[in-house]
């Protein structure tokens, strides 16, 4: 979920009003005039973490090796599982009170250990995740800037979309382009064309 959206619905609530914008289970909005470019490392770094999550995916989850599966294990075996089959990286940072701290970072996966299928469903899970992040932060740059552009973000991404049957997003004269979140896809991105110039309540 995109916090910082969350945080600015009341103050564009208003937009969205004057320009017919009504978007069911609706989770934020952001101004596009305001946001700034994602940077290639950025995207790259994104991607990191998403593989990542990847690698946990497919240890905890039930079937095992199945990082696409809906349903997850946490225990004492998948913590042992994730010993034996997980690469750690140890990072050291600062809080706010300036004191150093560490915790283990998931940086790979023990590919000696995994064969047949179980690759095959880890490199494909990996594959999805990559497009994914660059889909999404690319859809977001390239509107970046634009004073006449509404993020919106919504969580009918993925399957729920179905709930909402019989109502055409790409149908309605302010849609301009939506991409499912690359972190929780039951969550989407929604780009919306709205007046220009908005500014401080008004348009």
């Amino acid at each position: 979920m995109d916090l910082g959206a969350y945080a600015k619905i009341d103050a564009l609530e208003s937009v969205a009003k004057e320009n017919g914008i009504e978007i069911p289970r609706l989770r934020g909005y952001r101004l596009m005039s305001e946001e700034r470019i994602i940077s290639e490392e950025q995207i790259e770094e994104a991607i990191k973490e998403q593989e990542a999550t990847v690698y946990e995916d497919a240890i905890t989850s039930i079937p095992r090796f199945s990082p696409n599966s809906c349903w997850h294990e946490y225990s004492g075996k998948t913590d042992w599982l994730k010993k034996k089959y997980l690469i750690y990286k140890t990072i050291e940072e600062v809080d706010d009170e300036g004191e150093m701290y560490s915790y283990r970072k998931v940086i790979g996966i023990k590919w000696s250990l995994i064969h047949g299928k179980n690759r095959k469903a880890i490199k494909y899970a990996l594959k999805k995740a990559r497009i994914a992040v660059w889909k999404n932060l690319q859809t977001f740059n390239k509107y970046v800037g634009r004073e006449d552009v509404l993020y919106i973000h919504a969580r009918i991404g993925g399957e729920n979309w179905s709930h909402y049957g019989g109502y055409n997003l790409e149908k309605e004269p302010w849609f301009l382009e939506k991409v499912d979140d690359f972190f929780d896809d039951t969550y989407c991105d929604i780009y919306a064309k709205i007046k220009p110039n908005y500014k401080g309540g008004e348009v």
